[in-house]
This record gives C-alpha cells, sequence and structure tokens, in this order.
C-alpha cells in the first residue's frame, strides 16, 4: 500500500513524495483525521484527488460496512398462505471494557493552521519584556507616545518602556463609552504591575542624567589639532574666546559680503566711478595681543614666575649675566616680515591645506554641459560661483542631465579659439549628460576683486572663482545623479572612478615608455 501511495501522490502533486508524509499517513487510525488532513494536502474539486482519497480509505478502513452487524429484513413467504415472520435475532453483546482501558484518540494538528502555530509560540504567564514585535505573538496595539510594538506577552497597560497606557481596539472602544465598566477597566489595566526593577532603573537613569547637568567637567582634552587657530587655544579664558569668535565672525562678514552693499562714487566732472574700499578684513594682530592679554590674573601669575626666577638667579651671583633684551628696532626684517613679502597669509581659513590637496575626499560638484566637459578636458581652467567655499585638492566634476543646447556649444567653441589663439585645442565631439565625467584640482577659490588682479584678462565675472588645474577626464562614463552644489560621491562609484584613473594612468606611462 505504501508503494500506491507514494506513486498515486506523487503522479497528483508532480513532486516526488517523502517517505516521512507516507508514513504520517500510515500512521493515521480515525477515518475523520485522515480526511481531513487529505483536505489540507489535496483539491477536493478535481476529480481526481478526490478519487483517491476515496480508493484510500476503502484500502485503508476496509472493515467500515461490516464494523456492526447488519440487520436481517424481515422475509415474507412467496405464498399468501404462509405469512410466517422470520424474527430478527438479537445482536451479541460483546462484553463492555473496563472503563481504565479505554484509549484515548490521537488528535493531529496541521501545523500551518493558526491552531498550529499558537502551539508553536511560547507565551509566558504574566507581563514580560518581548522584542517579537509582533511576528510571533498577536498584536496588542502601538504606543502613541513612543512607537512600541506591544505584543500579547506584554499584554494590555502601560507600555514598558515610557509608562503610556497601550490597550487592544476593543479596549479602547470600552474606554471611550466613559461608563462605569470602562472606569474599571482603566484602573485594571494601570494597576498591573511593570517588570521587576523597573522603578530602580528609572530612577537611576534620572539620577545619572541629573549629575550630568549639574556636576562640574573634571576632564579636559588638550590636542595639536586647537593650535591651528588662535580662537581654539586651550590656554585662553572663556571670555577671550568669545571675544576672538566675535572677531573672526565680523572679519568674514566683511570679507565675504554681498556686493549689493558695496559703495561706488559717480564723479561726473572726471567722468569715472570710484569703488569704495574701505572696508578692511585684514587681520589686526594688535587687537588680538589687546584682547588675549586682559586676564589680570593670568598676567600676575606670569609675573610671580618671573620674580621667582630672578631671586634664584641669587644663588650664583659672582655668574650673574644680563637679562635679554627685545629690540624693537629690527622688528619687520624677521619671519613676519619674510611672510609678508612672500604673499603668504600667517592666518589662513583652511585647516591643513596641504592635506586637502594631496587626498581624495570624493567630493564632487555637477555642471551643465559644456560647461563640465571642457573643463575636465583642460579647455575651461576658471570656473565662476555665485558662493564661496574651503574646498582644496581634488574635485570631482559631474554632468547634469540637461541636454546642452548647439549654439551654446558654437558660441562657447569659438570664444575660446578667440581668446586662446596660440592654443590648438581639441574640442569634445560628444557632450554626455547625467554622468562622472573626470575631476580637476581646486587651486584656490578667489573673490572677484582678487581674481581681477590675478587675471586680468580673465574669462569669468562670477563673484567667485575656483582656480583649477591638472585635469583628468575619464575614459568609463558612471552614471550618478547630482545635487545641489558641492556633495560626496557615492564610495563605490568613487572607488571605481580612481580605479580607472589609476588605470588610465598607467596605460599612459607604458606608452610613453614604449614611445
Amino acid at each position: 500500500m505504501e508503494n500506491w501511495i507514494s506513486e498515486s501522490l506523487s503522479r497528483l502533486l508532480d513532486f516526488q513524495v517523502p517517505d516521512d508524509l507516507i508514513q504520517f499517513i500510515m500512521s493515521i487510525e480515525n477515518e475523520n483525521d485522515l480526511n481531513e488532513y487529505l483536505k489540507t494536502l489535496l483539491d477536493f474539486d478535481n476529480t481526481q484527488h478526490k478519487n483517491f482519497c476515496l480508493e484510500l480509505v476503502k484500502k485503508k478502513f476496509p472493515q467500515r460496512g461490516s464494523s456492526l452487524p447488519k440487520q436481517q429484513k424481515k422475509k415474507i413467504s412467496k405464498t399468501k398462505q404462509q405469512q410466517e415472520f422470520v424474527t430478527q435475532p438479537e445482536a451479541i453483546q460483546s462484553p463492555p471494557e473496563p472503563e481504565g482501558k479505554v484509549k484515548k484518540k490521537t488528535k493531529y494538528v496541521n501545523l500551518y493552521s493558526q491552531e498550529g502555530k499558537n502551539a508553536q509560540v511560547v507565551l509566558l504567564k504574566g507581563r514580560h519584556h518581548c522584542d517579537c514585535q509582533a511576528s510571533k505573538h498577536e498584536l496588542i496595539n502601538n504606543c502613541l507616545q513612543c512607537g512600541r510594538v506591544v505584543c500579547k506577552q506584554e499584554g494590555s497597560g502601560p507600555c514598558l518602556f515610557c509608562g503610556n497606557l497601550v490597550c487592544t481596539p476593543e479596549e479602547q472602544r470600552e474606554l471611550n463609552s466613559k461608563t462605569k465598566a470602562s472606569a474599571k477597566l482603566k484602573e485594571s489595566l494601570l494597576e498591573r504591575s511593570r517588570p521587576k526593577g523597573w522603578e530602580a532603573a528609572v530612577s537611576h537613569r534620572n539620577r545619572l542624567l541629573e549629575y550630568d547637568r549639574t556636576s562640574e567637567r573634571r576632564t579636559r582634552v588638550t590636542d595639536d589639532d586647537s593650535d591651528y587657530f588662535s580662537a581654539n587655544s586651550v590656554w585662553l579664558s572663556a571670555a577671550e574666546k568669545d571675544k576672538l569668535d566675535k572677531y573672526q565672525q565680523s572679519l568674514h562678514e566683511k570679507k565675504h559680503a554681498s556686493r549689493l552693499n558695496k559703495k561706488m562714487t559717480f564723479d561726473f566732472a572726471g567722468r569715472q566711478i570710484v569703488e569704495d574700499k574701505t572696508i578692511d578684513h585684514d587681520v589686526d594682530e594688535e587687537k588680538i595681543r589687546n584682547m588675549t592679554s586682559s586676564n589680570t590674573g593670568r598676567n600676575l601669575q606670569q609675573n610671580n614666575m618671573f620674580v621667582r626666577v630672578a631671586s634664584d638667579r641669587d644663588v650664583a651671583p659672582g655668574i650673574n649675566a644680563p637679562l635679554l633684551q627685545f629690540d624693537p628696532s629690527v622688528e619687520g626684517e624677521g619671519y613676519a616680515a619674510v611672510t609678508r613679502s612672500s604673499g603668504v597669509s600667517t592666518i589662513s581659513r583652511i585647516q591643513d591645506a596641504e592635506i586637502q590637496e594631496m587626498s581624495d575626499t570624493g567630493r564632487c560638484l555637477s555642471m551643465h554641459q559644456p560647461w563640465a566637459s571642457l573643463l575636465v578636458e583642460g579647455i575651461k581652467m576658471h570656473e565662476g560661483r555665485t558662493w564661496y567655499t574651503s574646498h582644496r585638492g581634488r574635485l570631482w566634476i559631474a554632468s547634469t542631465v540637461k541636454p546642452p543646447d548647439q549654439d551654446v556649444v558654437r558660441a562657447l567653441e569659438n570664444q575660446y579659439r578667440v581668446l586662446y589663439p596660440d592654443k590648438q585645442f581639441k574640442f569634445p565631439s560628444f557632450y554626455p549628460t547625467g554622468c562622472l565625467l573626470g575631476c580637476v584640482n581646486v587651486d584656490d577659490c578667489l573673490s572677484q576683486e582678487e581674481y581681477e588682479k590675478r587675471y586680468p584678462d580673465g574669462e569669468s565675472d562670477s563673484p567667485y572663482v575656483f582656480i583649477c588645474s591638472n585635469p583628468v577626464s575619464l575614459r568609463l562614463r558612471f552614471p550618478i545623479k547630482g545635487q545641489h552644489k558641492i556633495y560626496q560621491l557615492d564610495k563605490t562609484i568613487h572607488q571605481a572612478a580612481m580605479k580607472c584613473i589609476q588605470k588610465t594612468a598607467k596605460i599612459q606611462a607604458e606608452e610613453a615608455n614604449a614611445g
């Protein structure tokens, strides 16, 4: 029979039935249980499936029709004269089995039904913390204060995280009815206890927060990073730091002020326009020294230290040498004069500019075509913007999805042919959109005034101009979605672009060596 069941089920279900399933079917001893199980396994609307079930029941339970003795019908004689009836024989009564030996029927539960799922889940007595997110236990509701998903294991009552009342929709409708029963229900829900140790944990948390708010700062970290800017010096007091921060902010606002606030003088007699450049945004070192030397307590401590040093010199008066004095007449011939003459600013807004120029942090700028391709091809080296940036070093260039206008392309190409007649530019034949084109090095970001001084015949008239160099064009273009201003590239695209540049440089080096 097992072979017949295996062949029939495999043919009906279109796959090889495992032996465990056959053994389970053979172990079923009740006809009703067998029918219920086959209903979950087969489709009774299909005639073949239904015929198989009937045949299986007949083969497995052949004594179904003869379990009870059949009642013999009354026999009537053929002739009317013989009207003798054959009496029905009494059924043979078997001796009753003792009650202690009654065999209990085995109940089989489908694991995929709701009853089977509930049998696999462990539900502890009482309210206990559970992080199943109602995936194992039944959903009670969501906490409206902290958003926690409360399952049946945590139960209705105060939220185990924030203490807000959480109940089922039926209980909530009962509470909204405002009756005596709803008042009793609310009282019983609020009285349900929280887990053991919850109050102690909350009090400990509040004590730590209070200590963090009112305690004195006893630790301090001093690192070399704060030595780059005098405003962050660890030797300054809080008042001096505030003064320096305000002074630094005022200098930044003066230097990067809007061009709308500039004053222009119209000289009608001389027929000229004079720009008022009286705004001074240079650093006044004397003013900074006055700000940082106002701490009288520190100066007094330094004076006391000098007195102690002078008194220590009296130990050996015979070898007492005169103290060194500062000679102000040689001011201007030292390091400060050299830095001023070479044009190097002693106070820079860029922290570790050299490190920025050497490293590639994956910063990218999206530009419209054809300006983006002209920049990475080395034809356009000055890019104008209305905002300032402190970025220095490699800057990746991406094109936007807007297609270029052919009239604008021809006009720009003619413009660069006129501006640089000595250079034989090879303009791109195709301007791709929505992709990463290459990279350039940002050497400086100049305001329009500084740009006019350094490049009198410059091509840009924007408020701020990026001075670019070392353009590199990618042979393989990566699709990218641009963002506003300078943004961070995706790590995967950034690594792929760097590998592409390294491979291109290697190929060019091999070609140069071969040539």
